[in-house]
Order: structure tokens, then sequence, then C-alpha cells
């Protein structure tokens, strides 16, 4: 109990001033440290939060705040993402999101859409994004599988991100990561993937780790939808 108040001290935080509690169906509040295999490369900490509201039965509106701690260049980086979404359904969802982060050497803003159904056990998203990167319009898309391991705490998940900003450099990061409920709505997820990263004739691909503590708020503890933040998806720098 000790643990879910201090999410629910750091959701206060992190919500923006007038953001009433009536008509908030779900939220969650985390913490993370994620860095490459490599000692020469760079971690990355972060402090997230989503916060979802109800609009009428079937729309809702999400907001994703986060804030980045960068190792190896001694920087840190912001993002804020607004989704609107449509549930339809047994289970499924679309929307459209707008947002904007700087920081790591990112600065832009990005819009897109998105979708995700729930099956009995298993769940699928996927998005597909556009906004500017190193000043050229790039292309961000990817998919994401989760599935419950009987019926206990433990989930599994695998996922998928693609970036080409059309400069002859894209970015492909692929992770397997299991979630665990902890009770009270406290979960602890690690995760485990690759970075592949071509940029003219320079390549590199790195493997990475990621551990994270997130805190389940609200009426349906979490969000429809994953953040969509670049800075979401790079594990250090």
């Amino acid at each position: 109990m000790k643990l879910r108040a201090v999410a629910a001290a750091l959701a206060i935080g992190l919500m923006p001033a007038g953001l009433s509690a009536q008509g908030l169906v779900g939220a969650n509040v985390d913490v993370n440290h994620y860095q490459f295999t490599s000692k020469s490369k760079g971690a990355r900490q972060a402090l997230q939060g989503s916060f979802e509201l109800a609009l009428g039965s079937s729309v809702s509106t999400q907001l994703d705040l986060g804030y980045y701690k960068f190792d190896q260049i001694g920087g840190s980086g912001r993002s804020a993402t607004l989704h609107g979404i449509y549930q339809f359904g047994y289970g499924g969802a679309v929307g459209g999101f707008w947002g904007t982060e700087d920081g790591g050497g990112i600065d832009r803003n990005f819009y897109g859409l998105e979708g995700a159904y729930d099956f009995t056990t298993i769940r699928l998203e996927g998005y597909f994004s556009r906004g500017r990167v190193q000043g050229s319009n790039a292309t961000l898309l990817g998919a994401k599988i989760s599935s419950d391991v009987g019926n206990g705490p433990l989930s599994l998940n695998a996922s998928v991100d693609y970036m080409d900003n059309k400069v002859e450099s894209d970015m492909t990061r692929m992770a397997i990561g299991a979630d665990y409920g902890l009770g009270s709505g406290v979960n602890l997820y690690g995760e485990l993937g690759t970075g592949n990263a071509r940029v003219a004739n320079f390549k590199s691909n790195d493997a990475f780790v990621g551990v994270g503590l997130r805190f389940d708020l609200g009426d349906r503890p979490g969000t429809t939808f994953g953040r969509r933040a670049l800075l979401d998806r790079l594990p250090g720098f």
C-alpha cells in the first residue's frame, strides 16, 4: 500500500493543473532504467505518466508525459502526447494522436494513427506516425503483442518499431519482455532487445536491457494505448 501511495503522489505531481479525478478511467506512472549491454554505450532513465479521461460512453482522451535523463551525453529530454480514442465492439479501439518531444538530439512534433484489439488472453496494438527527425520527414511505425500466462500475474510481450527518415538513415528496434503484477496495481517489468541503426554508410547493432516499476491507477488500471514519443524507444544515449 505504501508503493501505491507513492504512485498516487507521482500521478498528482505529473498531472496538469485542472485535470480532475472525475472522469479518470485509467492511469499509470512508471520509473525505468534502460541501457545498452556494451559499456561504451549510454544509459537512459525515465519518469513517465499516462492519464485517460472518459468523454462519453465510447470516447476518451489520453495524455502521456515523460522526462528522460541520458547518461552518456549528460542531457535530459521531455515529451508530451495527446490521444483521441474511440472504443468499439468487445475490446477494440482506434485513435489519433499528436505529440512533441525534445532531448537527446531530437526536437520534433509528430502525429499519427493507432489501433488495438483485446482478445481473450492476447492483445494486439499498432501505430503509424509522422514527424521530422534531423530536419527531414520521418515515418515511425510499430506493433506489439501481449499475452497472459495462465491466470497468474505474469504476462509476456514482444514488440517491433521501425523508423525511416528518407535521408539514408533508418532504425529498427525489436524486444521481448515480461510484466509481473505484485498486487495493488504495482507491476515489475523487464525488457531485452536489440537496436539496429543505419546512417549513410555507418551501421550499428546493439543489444539492450531495461527494467521498470509501474503503478496502475484509476477505475480501469492502465490506459488504452502505449506511449508514442521516439524518446520512449531509445534505450540510451
